[in-house]
């Protein structure tokens, strides 16, 4: 950190190849500034390397993302769900073979690509119809059929999670997408299950929405917290070692179940953030200063009181 401000404040330098315009927001007004050529140190770097893309090669970085060969097995459908299997969490069931699903006509399973995000390479299907459209590699996922409504429709809830010095912590504020179509338990509709494209279109009928709008929003974030603790235990050997100067913020998409408890459906280890201008303003951006309010205390000072930061779970 250096004092460039003349008042003996500090500012730190930052950079963000993902959502930058959302670090923008978040970090300036507690005293980042972006990184500019030449900057001889970065306080804070969030690099997706995806692609092969590189950081700026410089002496020092201050903050870093975990080293993602801890993190992919989080983010990959199908090691996630063995980690959870092997630690005793079963529901929702998975399956990686159609011959290993049990035989309950009329059930509704998910086959999901392991590797996509964002509903790519879904689809839902009874049980009679995953012969036809599994493909090896594939996981079978048990359909949520009890879950929560909101006008009659079903919902996910995105949920943000930060893993530093070995130590587990949750934003106490999430994210509604809302499906399109009315719900049915019984439905194979990707509008009605899973489809999610098309909420940043003011007209279309899949909206985003603060889980703040979600009546029994404070009782399920309590139910939150044990689940997650149950749930990152199976990832402990692979986060808790990671050094105090690397995190890694994850985005956590949930089922809400109509006694208020919840469901994990997949793990992002570099999540989106960037979404509607009110989901960025009341969410997104208050979760990355959060989150740098956590990885260095001082930035707390600058925060403003009104938002939330994130609550502490357990060591890992």
């Amino acid at each position: 950190m250096v004092d460039e401000s003349g008042t003996g404040g500090s500012v730190f330098v930052y950079l963000s190849n993902r959502g930058s315009e959302i670090f923008r927001a978040a970090l300036e007004p507690i005293g980042g500034r972006e990184y500019q050529e030449g900057d001889p140190h970065i306080d804070l770097l969030y690099f997706d390397q995806f692609g092969g893309k590189e950081p700026p090669r410089i002496p020092t970085i201050g903050f870093t993302l975990i080293d993602r060969q801890r993190t992919i097995p989080l983010d990959n459908k199908s090691s996630m769900a063995n980690a959870l299997i092997d630690v005793g969490i079963t529901y929702p069931r998975v399956f990686f073979t159609e011959e290993d699903v049990p035989d309950e006509p009329g059930s509704l399973w998910f086959i999901k690509d392991p590797l996509t995000t964002a509903g790519k390479g879904i689809s839902v299907v009874t049980r009679e119809q995953i012969a036809r459209r599994f493909q090896f590699g594939a996981i079978i996922q048990e359909a949520v059929q009890d879950v929560a409504l909101i006008n009659n429709r079903k919902f996910t809830l995105r949920i943000y999670v930060l893993v530093n010095r070995g130590k587990l912590f949750l934003y106490p504020a999430g994210i509604i997408v809302l499906h399109g179509a009315q719900y049915d338990p019984l439905s194979v509709d990707p509008l009605v299950q899973f489809e999610h494209n098309g909420y940043m279109n003011e007209d279309s009928p899949i909206k985003m929405l603060p889980f703040t709008e979600f009546a029994s929003h404070v009782a399920v974030f309590e139910n939150l917290g044990p689940h997650l603790v149950d749930t990152f235990a199976a990832f402990s050997d692979l986060l808790k070692y990671e050094k105090a100067h690397t995190y890694c913020l994850f985005g956590l998409d949930v089922l809400v179940r109509r006694d208020l408890s919840t469901v994990l459906v997949e793990i992002n280890d570099r999540p989106n953030l960037v979404h509607t201008r009110r989901i960025n303003e009341q969410v997104n951006i208050p979760v990355v200063q959060a989150m740098c309010c956590v990885l260095d205390p001082e930035r707390a000072r600058h925060r403003p009181p009104t938002t939330p930061g994130f609550e502490w779970l357990v060591d890992l």
